[in-house]
């Protein structure tokens, strides 16, 4: 018999998540990390007394139902985030809409920016809270607006394209997806829940996996960078490392990252404008939705990120803005913090390279589908080999992943 149930390539939140639901079931599961570090993109990073968190800070999941709550009561543990509201706000254009916990509020914001279709907008939240209800009230409509995407919804209402902008906008930061394409469920989450702060991070969570995963008998080998996959009789064998061969019954490269690229700042607390909130989600123009952003600012007194009078500032940019110099990444933030240049202490542009193994040439790879709707997992040619697309998808997008794999490996 193999030494293992599971050899994960790449410490990735999706991996991890992976190798400590299987540790709870009496599975035996090694994660193997070419790095120091667990968590891939979700990292830190330091510039004298400013400490910042990257990946995202608000995130749905936490809900019922939702995979990062699924994962917890799997595993038997609590997390650190919590329900804030107001909760985010959407920079658009030629608006700025703060988005609120309770739907009423939220409402009121609309009213004020799109007072001619107030009432559309009305009935639409009408019904997707109806539909919502209808949900849980009936497993065969959970189940349609699982698979129904929400364009067909939408296309109901006569919005307008700034309306639809102000959804679209949030879907793509939340889901990583147009709102036309997601799903009715995923359309019922953004509207008619609230996202969790994550305190601290998801790096914090990565840590939690890897407390599980080693409290039952798994293990991690840091700087151990992957040289080969074997094969025999067409199914995964193990990998091969410079720390010696592992033998498994199933392999999984979580790998291949795409992440955004992150402009660090650290500023002072006058340049911060009046009313703004910690969590930003901004359209740089109507004509190109690809171009969103999102900004997480620190708050005020936290002396543990940032010296006093002073905060963080991160701006995480989406690939379109892959080539573009810090300078003018700084004048897309320069629209909703004026004045930011005359208040900056530092700027340091981060354009993060993916991480990925090499895949031996013959094997192809064909997507699963998740829960999610997210086909962040894809099983090979050969039997026993997989690969989670970690950092493609929202963090709880490829937990929903590792999830769907625990599943298949039984």
């Amino acid at each position: 018999m193999p030494k293992y149930d599971l050899a994960v390539v790449g410490a990735g939140l999706g991996g991890l998540a992976a190798t400590a639901l299987l540790s709870r079931k009496n599975k035996k599961a090694i994660v193997i990390e070419a790095g120091n570090t667990v968590g891939g993109a979700l990292g830190a990073f330091e510039k004298g007394k400013f400490v910042f968190t990257t990946g995202p800070a608000l995130s749905f999941g936490f809900e019922r139902g939702g995979a990062i709550q699924a994962l917890y009561e799997s595993l038997g543990i609590s997390h650190n985030a919590s329900l804030i509201s107001p909760c985010y706000q959407v920079a658009l254009p030629d608006r700025r809409i703060t988005v609120y916990a309770e739907q009423g509020e939220t409402l009121e914001e609309l009213k004020r920016e799109f007072p001619s279709e107030i009432d559309e907008i009305a009935k639409f939240y009408q019904d997707v809270k109806k539909r919502s209800v209808q949900n849980t009230k009936n497993r065969f409509f959970a189940y349609l607006s699982n698979r129904m995407t929400a364009g067909g919804f939408i296309g109901r209402y006569s919005f307008s394209r700034e309306l639809i902008a102000f959804l679209d906008v949030q879907s793509r930061y939340f889901f990583r997806q147009p709102v036309a394409d997601i799903s009715v469920a995923s359309l019922i989450t953004l509207c008619d829940t609230a996202p969790l702060m994550v305190h601290g991070g998801f790096k914090k969570i990565a840590e939690q996996m890897v407390d599980v995963l080693l409290k039952n008998s798994g293990e991690i080998r840091y700087q151990a960078p992957l040289a080969e996959i074997t094969f025999n009789d067409g199914q995964v064998a193990g990998v091969t490392t410079p720390l010696g061969f592992v033998e498994s019954h199933a392999t999984l490269l979580n790998t291949a990252q795409q992440q955004d690229h992150l402009l660090f700042m650290g500023i002072r607390d006058e340049v911060v404008p009046v009313g703004m909130l910690p969590n930003v989600i901004g359209l740089t123009d109507y004509s190109f939705p690809e171009r969103f952003f999102a900004l997480t600012l620190s708050d005020p007194g936290n002396e543990t990120v940032a010296p006093k009078g002073m905060r963080t500032l991160t701006a995480s940019f989406q690939p379109w803005f892959a080539d573009k110099s810090k300078e003018e990444l700084m004048r897309v933030v320069s629209r909703l913090v004026p004045f930011l240049n005359e208040f900056l202490v530092f700027g340091e542009l981060h354009n993060q390279e993916p991480c990925s193994y090499a895949v031996p040439k013959d094997l192809s790879f064909k997507p699963v589908r998740t829960r999610s709707g997210q086909m962040l997992l894809s099983r090979s040619s050969k039997r026993g080999m997989y690969r989670l697309l970690d950092g493609a998808g929202t963090p709880a997008q490829s937990i929903a992943a590792a999830q769907a794999l625990v599943e298949r490996l039984g």
